[in-house]
């Protein structure tokens, strides 16, 4: 039993696309459908603009008509996570109007939902001869009130995102952390929480870390600088393990932004002890996104865990409306477009995501599982379109050849190379040597 599997970084997806572009991403169609499961990330919502902006937004508040969501659709997707920091950017309605609008659609997806359980439910994509394929989407990076919550007692259960909570903290030495301790003393910053502690409103810290405010820190050199939360982690293995019982292969999309160093191609440690966890526990690819870059990959256990594939669409300069809360910030009418808007944030287009073109560099895996076992791994090179002139070009991807396409095979040689992973390019493809 064959099964082809491809996934995509993150569709920050905006703005229809112009007709000229068709005609230079047929490569880039053809990759994608010549898979059984083929993915992105639906890093926007789906509305109409019909409820309210949430107070707080995954760094822009993002929103697609559902009219225009037929120019995504031409990939040829048949799965879309939606387990991103920005699900909650238009509040419980845009969360569900997105849900909805999937399920009126009859396309398989996962990460979002009514419930705990829902959102952390699998989508089962049924390919031809039986066989079945579970993916999960994990938001690693999301704010607390997004986070679904489970029915009990007298309450119903709240809408949100399937989540894995982590603990970060900061090594220093111990002179440091004697001097910590001595300014929050003097400064009074831990009063506060240290009486909600005294009076059980806040759990006590574990020993050998000290928060100073709401920063954590340690004197301990073997602490990581990071780990994930223990019941989230075991909530999620747990589910993978029975998905695979179940289904053929089990495949998890993880979103996170977080950093722990000045390179932000270097994934943090709880990310890498997620997705190694989940490849223990049955997984048998993981693909990351939510980092604007590449980060590179490695082979666990024979299987592949890509840990950032960066954006696949940035449409980011082409949101069609922001809100007050915006306009505000950056000291403009609340009734300014959102052109004004993103103007005065960038800096009249000198700061920001869109200025730096490794952000606009991608690879984009193809997997060939062959009874189970891992046969081949084959990346296309993709350029999304940067300072083109065309501003509806822009952030749309396209087969990279030639001297682009070498050059985005050596950024991602290089990322992958601390995992000890292998590769080279052929014909234009980037081929993974898994043996």
């Amino acid at each position: 039993m064959s099964i082809k599997v491809c996934a995509t970084g993150d569709s920050l997806f905006c703005a229809g696309f112009p007709d000229k572009y068709r005609e230079i991403r047929g490569a880039l169609d053809e990759f994608i459908g010549g898979c059984d499961v083929r993915m992105t990330n639906l890093e926007t919502n789906i509305s109409e603009f019909g409820g309210f902006a949430c107070q707080y937004s995954g760094g822009t508040w993002l929103n697609t008509p559902p009219g225009l969501f037929h120019h995504l659709e031409s990939f040829g997707f048949n799965f879309f996570g939606t387990a991103n920091n920005h699900c909650m950017d238009y509040s419980y309605a845009g969360l569900l109007s997105t849900v909805g609008f999937l399920d009126r659609a009859g396309y398989a997806h996962a990460g979002t939902g009514r419930s705990l359980e829902e959102a952390s439910r699998p989508a089962i994509i049924r390919l031809d001869g039986g066989a079945t394929a579970a993916v999960f989407a994990v938001d690693t990076s999301m704010e607390s009130p997004s986070m679904a919550g489970e029915a009990g007692g007298v309450f119903e259960a709240r809408p949100g995102v399937s989540y894995l909570r982590h603990e970060s903290v900061y090594r220093v030495s111990t002179e440091d952390m004697r001097e910590l301790k001595r300014i929050a003393g003097r400064c009074g910053v831990n009063f506060t929480r240290d009486g909600e502690i005294a009076s059980g409103y806040m759990l006590p810290d574990r020993d050998g870390i000290f928060v100073l405010g709401k920063t954590a820190f340690t004197d301990n050199p073997d602490e990581p600088a990071s780990r994930c939360n223990k019941t989230d982690l075991g909530r999620l293995t747990a589910l993978f393990r029975m998905a695979k019982e179940e289904n053929d292969i089990v495949i998890l999309l993880v979103h996170c932004h977080d950093e722990e160093a000045p390179d932000e191609s270097a994934p943090p440690e709880y990310l890498k002890e997620f997705c190694r966890a989940a490849i223990n526990a049955g997984c048998d690819a993981v693909f990351g996104g939510g980092e604007h870059s590449m980060r590179g990959m490695e082979l666990y256990r024979g299987r592949p865990v890509f840990y950032s594939l960066g954006d696949f669409i940035y449409q980011g300069m082409r949101v069609g409306h922001l809100p007050p809360d915006f306009m505000r910030k950056y000291g403009l009418d609340v009734n300014a477009t959102a052109e004004e808007g993103l103007a005065a944030r960038s800096k009249g287009g000198k700061i920001g995501l869109q200025t730096d073109e490794k952000n606009f560099l991608t690879v984009v895996p193809k997997i060939t599982f062959e009874n189970g076992a891992v046969a081949d791994i084959t990346l296309m090179p993709v350029k999304l379109g940067f300072r083109t002139g065309n501003p509806e070009l822009d952030g749309l991807p396209f087969f990279a050849e030639g001297e682009e396409g070498v050059r985005i095979f050596e950024r991602f040689r290089a990322l992958s190379e601390p995992f000890g992973v292998s590769m080279e390019m052929k014909d234009g493809m980037i081929k993974v040597l898994t043996e």
